[in-house]
């Protein structure tokens, strides 16, 4: 029974972390997708609260985080121009939240606008409507503390709704999102439409996943060594794998992306999503778990095994005030090479 429920698990945080979404994208949505060819980026603004707690607590960052904002803001609409394939030649522009505003005040119906959002994770707090389990925020987290479970991810919404009511919704890694973040959200995207487009059900595509590792035969894995374990032993991972594979660092690896040079090879990567629990008090935690990507089209290929600390996760959250709120790893492990080296076999 453990086994079965712990699959059932794994193929559905599998899904929680590469679309953060409910549910798929209905089907009037997706033929109006299909027909909009002008996108808006919307450009984001420092936040003055949180730089009044920056100045507080890490006065340093300030700094930092407002060059950050600067170049998701260049970054991001390269991103979308260079990544978003599914409506053929496509308009890019980046206009500010009023301006956008403005725009759906005039019965503006020509657009589908893209923005980063932070989607929070409260524990402790209570889910006053089950229906929305997620709280959106207009600006990003920035993380000063590892009890900060906001995850970045990316909203997709039509210009003419209300931007809490967006028709999807994409996960990236729990990082403040950079250029290959957006590249690989756009990426995971693309092939969740894709598959819709082509009448694959959710259902469907969980099946799909399952099997796609034999995809990774004759691939070189590409692991960016920033995000590998601090015990994570590299001629380990070669003996246990049995393909090439290449390490890179991430500026590396940001350019790898920026030139769309991929060849023949996959990408190891820790996207963050969102599982519901029963605990009221912990009604969701963040899930990490290391996976691997076709760069090219954005199909899961696998997914190391976190089966176990899902169910015991699951099982706790039944206990008032015993839920967790964050599961999963963070950082790829040698254990991790060895599952998606299993997983090519089953």
């Amino acid at each position: 029974m453990k086994g079965t429920l712990s699959a059932l698990l794994g193929l559905s945080l599998l899904l929680s972390v590469v679309n953060a979404s409910a549910q798929f994208v209905k089907t009037k949505d997706v033929e109006k997708m299909k027909k909009r060819t002008s996108f808006i980026v919307v450009k984001e603004r420092p936040d003055k609260k949180i730089i009044k707690l920056l100045s507080q607590k890490a006065p340093g960052q300030v700094a930092e985080y407002k060059q950050a904002i600067k170049q998701l803001n260049r970054d991001f609409p390269e991103v979308v121009k260079q990544y978003w394939a599914l409506n053929g030649a496509i308009t890019v522009e980046q206009k500010t939240e009023k301006e956008v505003s403005r725009l759906r005040t005039r019965n503006n119906r020509n657009y589908i606008v893209f923005d980063c959002q932070s989607m929070k994770v409260k524990p402790g707090s209570k889910v006053k409507k089950s229906r929305y389990a997620r709280t959106y925020t207009s600006s990003l987290a920035w993380k000063i503390d590892d009890k900060d479970l906001s995850v970045p991810v990316i909203n997709m919404y039509f210009i003419e709704n209300d931007v809490q009511y967006p028709f999807y919704i994409q996960n990236m890694s729990d990082r403040f999102p950079d250029f290959t973040d957006l590249a690989v959200g756009l990426r995971l995207a693309t092939y969740v439409f894709t598959e819709q487009l082509g009448g694959i059900s959710e259902r469907s595509m969980q099946s799909e996943i399952k099997h796609n590792a034999v995809y990774l035969k004759d691939k070189t894995l590409i692991l960016c060594k920033n995000w590998l374990d601090d015990d994570f032993a590299e001629g380990t991972a070669k003996a246990d794998y049995p393909y090439p594979i290449r390490f890179v660092s991430k500026e590396e690896l940001d350019d790898i992306f920026k030139k769309d040079a991929f060849g023949n090879s996959a990408i190891a990567y820790v996207p963050s999503g969102v599982f519901s629990t029963f605990d009221t008090n912990y009604p969701s935690m963040e899930v990490n778990v290391p996976v691997v990507l076709d760069p090219v089209n954005g199909m899961p290929l696998c997914h190391t095994d976190i089966s176990d600390e899902m169910f015991q996760a699951w099982g706790f959250s039944l206990i008032p005030k015993m839920g967790k709120s964050m599961v999963g790893f963070k950082k790829i492990r040698n254990q991790d090479i060895r599952n998606f080296a299993k997983a090519m076999k089953e």
